[in-house]
């Protein structure tokens, strides 16, 4: 059996037995963890502090070598597999409303629509589930060195953490991105994890089959300029976490045009995409199987050929 299609068909079985990711509690961003975060003591003193509570960072910043997080490591306390699913758009009219249908902007909608989405899966599997957002900080430059310190923080202080930000590209090519759609942006300045890269690949081939539309995959962006923020540069976002751990990606899921012509709506792509979201979920699950997490999925997993 094709193991995308196999696998939509697990993930299937667990609307029956009640496990389904729509049943499982809505992400509440400012919740306190039972399991805790803790911010790891160092000795050294750092010069800012942003977030609340569960998302409290620790971090250095001076704008020089800004693809390094000098960071406190945070410490996640839990024996569950820890992902990352993070919300990085501003609301319209602020610094970065992605991603404009129509005359409006859609980035942080959609974005919100991913992170939810994925983050029920994901707790549904066994994960302890972070949702960090822009709004957490603050909608501006201070705010986004906050929001992804943080995630770098995270990454510096637990093993095996995978961040998986999902988006909706533009439909303009530039000189940065000349095929805009679905890719998979990875690291550029630090070591990456093809392996991880390609499992992630092969989950969600069928998707696309299905919709008919194409896919890049895995692709480096940056490094065309120093300016800490420009489209030609490194994304300080995945750099930053992937000095810690490689398992950071920000996906385009497709061009955010791409979903209003084929469903009518990005409220409606909730849907359109539930195929997608069920499949990087088990990527990620089958991942942490792979480094020895006892995930109850598991032992379904292993009769899947996914290579």
């Amino acid at each position: 059996m094709h193991a995308g299609r196999s696998l939509f068909y697990f993930f299937s079985s667990l609307l029956i037995i009640g496990c389904s990711p729509s049943n499982a509690p809505d992400i509440d961003q400012n919740h306190e963890a039972s399991t805790g975060l803790v911010i790891l003591d160092d000795g050294r003193d750092y010069t800012f502090e942003r977030g609340d509570g569960d998302y409290r960072v620790r971090f250095n910043y001076t704008g020089d070598n800004w693809t390094h997080a000098d960071v406190a490591a945070i410490q996640v306390q839990t024996e569950q597999p820890i992902a990352i699913v993070p919300q990085q758009y501003t609301s319209p009219g602020k610094m970065m409303p992605g991603a404009s249908v129509q005359g409006e902007n859609i980035g942080r909608q959609w974005n919100e629509i991913t992170q939810q989405e994925l983050a029920k899966r994901l707790e549904s599997l066994g994960f302890f589930v972070l949702t960090p957002s822009i709004q957490q900080y603050s909608e501006d430059l201070d705010g986004y060195q906050g929001f992804e310190h943080f995630i770098a923080g995270v990454h510096k202080g637990n093993a095996h953490v995978q961040t998986v930000l999902l988006t909706a590209d533009a439909h303009d090519p530039n000189a940065q991105n000349p095929l805009p759609g679905a890719q998979m942006l990875v690291t550029g300045t630090n070591p990456r994890n093809q392996e991880w890269e390609q499992l992630i690949q092969r989950y969600i081939a069928p998707f696309y089959q299905q919709v008919g539309l194409g896919n890049q995959g895995p692709r480096v962006r940056g490094g065309h300029s120093d300016e800490e923020g420009s489209s030609a540069a490194w994304h300080p976002l995945i750099e930053r976490a992937a000095e810690y751990g490689p398992t950071v990606t920000i996906m385009e899921v497709s061009r955010a045009i791409d979903i209003i012509d084929q469903v009518g709506s990005i409220e409606a792509g909730r849907q359109w995409a539930a195929p997608l979201f069920d499949a990087v979920a088990l990527a990620l699950a089958d991942y942490a199987c792979q480094q020895g997490f006892d995930l109850t999925i598991c032992k379904e997993l292993d009769h899947v050929t996914t290579h």
